[in-house]
């Protein structure tokens, strides 16, 4: 439980970084909708995928919309 948190805390800090309002509400929603889709899984090898998919995922989008690296460290 305590990863899953750890990412949403990441997800959200990241989130914050992008330029627009609603680029924000749709990555933190489809953040929330992914979570709770998830929310059941007990296979720990695929929820380690999952966590690290998503960490690759945020770094994609903050690549994408030009956020510099220095500003998503966490």
């Amino acid at each position: 439980m305590s990863h899953g948190l750890e990412l949403f805390r990441h997800i959200v800090r990241s989130a914050r970084l992008l330029p627009q309002r609603d680029m924000r509400e749709y990555y933190l929603r489809i953040a929330r909708e992914k979570i709770v889709a998830h929310r059941d899984e007990e296979d720990p090898d695929r929820i380690s995928m999952i966590i690290e998919r998503s960490y690759a995922d945020v770094q994609w989008i903050l690549r994408k919309y030009k956020v510099a690296p220095e500003q998503a460290s966490d």
